[in-house]
């Protein structure tokens, strides 16, 4: 079936041969390419300003496409404003066109700019995250409807599509049929973890091109070095010489009302039972590195919601003799200037993925100690080939985690050597995905 742009580069052909001979035509048309036109990528990502996680996907990803897809304009889509991100975004990819609204009411004015981009797309990416399930996290169906809605236009308009480093966990009745349908007829799927693509497959998914592709996080370089060297001078923290502690806390948002969520939820007896066994282990770890290293430990908040609850869950916890080599962050910061403070870490320890992908990314060394409801996503550290740096934070002792953080500590050249090995691991499936972003994009 001819595409949308086959036809325009036919009818461009043809009204050369007007004027032109046949042969003169041909001959111009295999001169110059199939097209002299710039590809128009739309990229919807930056799913939470309160998350240096849900920020960070967006400027990853965003660097993978300038560097591999040079010659594309690129249109970064927001749902909702989200002006954290976008002054990121700003600062560091000018040429990056930044655009709101719900897709689309073409009647409505302030979805003008998405329904143009839309109509000037030769690719969309849906950009990393798990928001292709049902029933995970709510049955709300006018979530995943919207989800789906922009690549039913794409369907009906010969416009190629892909969901790029997601993680797909739960496809709840009667939801499956309908992700089938739709994600069968993307261009690509590229899945986070393994289990993800396992998952998929096992539920007949047959999408031409369904691999392991990484978060698009993993991309990530942006800094804010102003900021962050003003940080570790005021809390007197040295390069190379504290450990980075990231904590996720059932807890739910600060401006919260009403039941929360999975992820936020508003506690019950069982679950707050459940966070005082994982922070034993954390305190254990934090009381284990001071006294073996003598070096400080850094509580950072991934979510903006931990700026509370690391102080008066984690650190308020602590031992008198620990605290004064223990800084917790109670302000909430941007994925750039986190970088510029990761940089300096010597390791990582956390229960959320994101700013220890950006360690990695960093060259930083890191433990993750994964909740199960989070879903499959944390295999991805398994999948780069970090394995032995994985645990599930309610089945590992605290001598297992705290013993992972210590080897890193006492055989750091080793510890460094495998980072550089999961990321060159990570940068050529970068590589091999964006050459199919590319061919898409500018076919």
């Amino acid at each position: 079936m001819s595409t949308r742009r086959d036809f325009l580069k036919l009818s461009a052909l043809s009204t050369a041969t007007v004027t032109l001979s046949f042969e003169e035509s041909l001959g111009n048309f295999m001169t110059q390419g199939p097209s002299l036109k710039t590809p128009t990528i739309v990229i919807r990502s930056s799913w939470n300003d309160n998350n240096i996680g849900d920020i960070g996907h967006t400027p990853g990803t965003l660097r993978l496409l300038e560097r591999y897809v040079p010659e594309a304009q690129i249109i970064l889509w927001h749902a909702q404003p989200r002006p954290v991100t976008e002054a990121l975004i700003a600062k560091n990819f000018p040429k990056v066109k930044i655009i709101q609204g719900a897709f689309f009411n073409a009647e409505n004015s302030e979805n003008a700019a998405l329904k143009a981009a839309f109509e000037q797309a030769d690719l969309y990416i849906h950009n990393s995250g798990m928001s292709m399930n049902y029933g995970l996290f709510n049955y709300e169906w006018g979530g995943v409807m919207s989800n789906l809605a922009p690549f039913y236009y794409c369907i009906e308009n010969n416009i190629p599509f892909g969901l790029y480093g997601h993680s797909f966990d739960k496809f709840a009745p009667p939801s499956l049929s309908l992700f089938r349908d739709v994600l069968n007829r993307a261009a690509f799927i590229y899945c986070r973890d393994g289990d993800s693509v396992k998952f998929l497959k096992e539920n007949q998914f047959k999408t031409p091109v369904l691999e392991f592709g990484p978060d698009g996080c993993f991309g990530i370089d942006v800094r804010d070095e102003e900021k962050g060297l003003a940080y570790l001078k005021q809390v007197g923290l040295e390069a190379g010489k504290f450990l980075v502690v990231v904590i996720r806390t059932n807890t739910p948002h600060l401006n919260a009302t009403g039941k929360g969520d999975l992820m936020n939820p508003a506690p019950s007896p069982e679950q707050q039972e459940q966070d005082r066994l994982r922070l034993d282990k954390v305190k254990d770890l934090i009381t284990k590195w001071v006294q073996t290293t003598g070096q400080k430990v850094l509580i950072a908040p991934e979510a903006l919601k931990e700026t509370k609850y690391g102080k008066t869950m984690l650190y308020d916890q602590l031992e008198a003799d620990i605290k004064p080599k223990v800084i917790c962050r109670e302000t909430f910061w941007s994925a750039d200037e986190a970088m510029s403070v990761y940089a300096r870490a010597n390791c990582a320890f956390g229960m959320e993925p994101h700013s220890l992908i950006m360690a990695l990314a960093l060259g930083v060394p890191v433990v993750h100690a994964r909740s199960l409801k989070h879903g499959r996503k944390g295999w991805m550290f398994r999948d780069i080939g970090l394995p032995e740096w994985l645990f599930e934070i309610d089945q590992a002792s605290a001598a297992d985690i705290t013993g992972a953080v210590l080897n890193i500590y006492q055989d750091y050249p080793a510890a460094k050597a495998k980072v550089q090995k999961a990321m060159l691991f990570v940068k050529e499936r970068q590589k091999a995905s964006m050459a199919v972003v590319k061919k898409l994009a500018t076919a």
